[in-house]
């Protein structure tokens, strides 16, 4: 594992600043979350072997309770307490007892879904364009965000009915947003050309997240001018799309889309895995290919709120970031002085 190269300042650099071992307010909010949680990949192991799988669920949820109680008890037992350590805890051990992606079959299906709508908003795209187009772009990237299994939110809007990607993006809220840095941002693009050689952009979820929102931002950056690296999971997590299942993803966008087409053809759209196995990352600790491919980028997108907000949300770098997201849960939200569904769009540039 490497640390990213483009760290402004690698040496006080942390992942994750909640500290959940000083903070006891933040500590019961946080074990409560995952409790509760947990029961979510259960469910869809569940559907997916069927009764076999209680025996071994059982297990699990019994071991994990017991985790969450002596870190309720004794929280610097394992160290660093944060939301990314326990999502790392929860990730190994769900491994541990064979579950090694629950939302395997979710993720395939949302993906399949999404896909039939790339198309569509492809064409819309096409009929925009200046900062009507960049902005159309963003707020495709606030609406694919809200595909997240990671948050109760989203979860039980999930459940009950389903998520329409275009009623998402009209409803998000007029300028200014919680975090607005869309006229820097914007200023960057504004003759229809990128000035940026290479991004290199982390991406979150499956599904809309992917191919309904980060996707076309990539597209059209790449059509600007700019080579694009995008940097996926390389093992799995909640519904994060992993660098295997996003390389898919492109070969079959790459069958009805001949500009992603032409740009994979190129190799000026490429992917990688990042090194990280979580919904947040650990910039200190991502893979030897992406620090590899972030040697020479002049641009770093992270998107989602668990990479840019959760963690690295006051990491500095050298070269411009863009951290854009959905706020999908309240004590986040809290955190950066918002609330439930506001969404940041923060803009750092050098």
């Amino acid at each position: 594992m490497a640390v990213l190269c483009r760290l402004a300042d690698p040496d006080n650099y942390v992942a994750c600043p909640w500290d959940l071992i000083a903070d006891l307010q933040g500590r019961d909010y946080w074990l409560g979350h995952f409790a509760t949680h947990s029961e979510t990949p259960l469910r869809l192991i569940r559907d997916r072997l069927g009764d076999d799988a209680d025996r071994r669920i059982d297990a699990f949820r019994e071991e994990f309770n017991r985790l969450l109680e002596r870190i309720r008890n004794e929280p610097a037992s394992f160290g660093q307490l944060t939301i990314l350590t326990l999502d790392e805890h929860r990730e190994a051990m769900l491994r541990s007892h064979g579950f090694d992606d629950p939302y395997r079959e979710v993720k395939r299906r949302e993906d399949d879904a999404a896909m039939a709508l790339y198309p569509r908003v492809i064409d819309e795209l096409a009929t925009h364009q200046g900062r009507e187009l960049i902005e159309l772009l963003i707020r495709g990237i606030f609406a694919g965000n809200i595909f997240d299994l990671g948050s109760m939110a989203t979860i039980q809007a999930y459940e009950e009915n389903g998520l329409d990607f275009f009623a998402t993006r009209s409803s998000q809220p007029p300028h200014p947003w919680l975090v607005d840095h869309f006229d820097a941002l914007a200023e960057r693009f504004a003759d229809g050309r990128s000035p940026y050689h290479k991004l290199l952009f982390f991406v979150d979820n499956a599904g809309a997240d992917l191919i309904l929102g980060c996707l076309p931002l990539a597209r059209q950056i790449g059509l600007w001018g700019t080579d694009v690296v995008l940097a996926a999971n390389s093992t799995p997590s909640l519904n994060d799309i992993t660098a295997a299942e996003l390389r898919q993803v492109l070969d079959q966008v790459c069958r009805i889309d001949p500009v992603v087409a032409d740009l994979v053809g190129k190799g000026r759209l490429t992917a990688v895995a990042s090194g990280c196995g979580a919904p947040l990352i650990d910039l200190a600790r991502v893979s030897d290919e992406c620090n590899l491919a972030a040697r020479d980028v002049d641009l770093i997108i992270l998107e989602g709120m668990g990479r840019s907000v959760e963690s690295n949300f006051d990491a500095r770098f050298d070269c411009d970031c863009l951290k854009i997201c959905l706020l999908k849960d309240q004590a986040v939200a809290e955190r950066v002085g918002g609330k439930l569904f506001d969404v940041v769009c923060r803009f750092d540039s050098l």
